[in-house]
């Protein structure tokens, strides 16, 4: 048992299934998750190192806190999990003490305004969600209220309270989501203080952050990732890589200065316009931005008998498709990093990889979501044919 975390929403919650164990058996615990995955596949490789946190508690860079109306009373915390149930709360671990503290003033100031929650069922209400978003690095804080309509009485004294309570916060941003959906972002957002946007690094890669960016929750532990990324690419300056599933060319941006060049290819349009602006921001200059399908983009350098040194990718929790791992092999890339945060469509991906003549050369794991049941890998695969 650990003795030292107590939440009195763990099981409510559901994020943190593993917080009854202590540090050290979490770890255990992960390595052995993946480790089964692997061997379900019968990849006969087994990974014996995992990466701890560089903070165990209070990692979280981002809070998201939903609102309900139930008979007069306003409920606020996080959604259960598997439901769209709100767990009444005051505070998490797994957030700063920052966040937790904008949490409950923002909280105390729609009740002393009277705000009207936003009613599901009956799409009536103004406020949905409270975004947080804190800079681990500069300490920039960005605020987002997500409300349904973008008539919104009582704005100017929200904005003037909240700030005059955390005076550290650098922006306050409107989003009106009016759609019948669990997303919490809509498409319009309003500038209501400071310039819209703060500013983060992981390493010396400096990010602008708009409402809409992701940016990894852990960005301590995600730079031990990029690290060894880099480590296990080992570029030289003849060699080109592209980097899959890109995001805002985080990856990309790592691996530009031991490159020729690096492709980094994403089909999320607004992603690869935050990749051009995060590029110019950091003076990088041999990094080419594809608004594409990735494995379009390779099918089509395939038939234009273009090869690469090396393919990155790092697909979401779902994992990559067959179709486009078997257009890595038709650009014939001598190296393959996987990144991934889900072991079992790791482990189904990795099948296929070896079947098209790849090895697993190394594999290491991290823990980015501590006491949660996750945990992330990069595996680094090479083709001897």
């Amino acid at each position: 048992m650990n003795e030292s975390l107590k939440c009195e929403y763990a099981k409510l919650c559901g994020s943190c299934k593993l917080l009854d164990y202590n540090y050290h058996e979490t770890l255990v615990y992960k390595l052995n998750m993946i480790n089964k995955c692997l061997k379900k596949e019968d990849i006969n490789y087994k990974v014996d190192e995992i990466v701890s946190s560089p903070l165990k508690t209070a990692y979280r860079n981002k809070m998201i806190i939903g609102f309900k109306n139930l008979k007069g009373k306003i409920i606020a915390g996080f959604y259960e999990e598997g439901s769209h149930r709100i767990v009444d709360m005051k505070s998490c671990l797994m957030h700063t003490d920052i966040q937790n503290k904008i949490f409950n003033d923002f909280l105390s100031l729609i009740k002393k305004m009277h705000i009207e929650i936003y009613d599901e069922d009956k799409r009536s209400g103004l406020l949905r969600y409270l975004l947080i978003k804190e800079a681990q690095i500069t300490s920039e804080i960005m605020i987002v209220i997500v409300v349904s309509s973008d008539i919104f009485p009582g704005r100017n004294n929200l904005v003037k309270e909240l700030r005059k309570l955390n005076p550290n916060i650098k922006t306050i941003i409107q989003n009106t989501n009016s759609r019948k959906t669990s997303i919490v972002l809509g498409d319009k957002s309003r500038v209501l203080y400071g310039p819209g946007y703060i500013y983060d690094y992981i390493g010396d890669i400096k990010f602008r952050l708009s409402p809409n960016s992701f940016f990894q929750v852990n960005p301590k532990q995600a730079l031990n990732i990029y690290n060894d990324v880099r480590t296990y690419a080992n570029l030289n300056k003849n060699e080109v890589a592209i980097d899959a599933y890109s995001g805002v060319a985080t990856i990309a941006s790592y691996l530009a200065n031991d490159a020729k060049k690096v492709i980094a290819v994403e089909n999320n349009k607004q992603a690869t316009l935050a990749a051009i602006a995060n590029l110019k921001e950091n003076n990088i200059n041999n990094v080419i931005v594809i608004n594409d399908d990735a494995t379009n983009f390779l099918i089509n350098e395939a038939k234009n008998k273009n090869t690469y040194d090396l393919v990155v990718l790092d697909p979401p929790r779902c994992g990559s498709t067959s179709e486009f791992i078997k257009s890595v092999a038709l650009v014939k890339a001598k190296k393959v990093i996987y990144v991934s945060c889900g072991p079992d469509s790791l482990a189904r991906d990795l099948k296929l990889f070896i079947k098209l003549g790849y090895v697993v050369d190394k594999m290491k794991c991290y823990d980015m979501f501590c006491y949660a049941d996750h945990v992330e890998a990069v595996c680094l695969l090479k083709n001897y044919k």
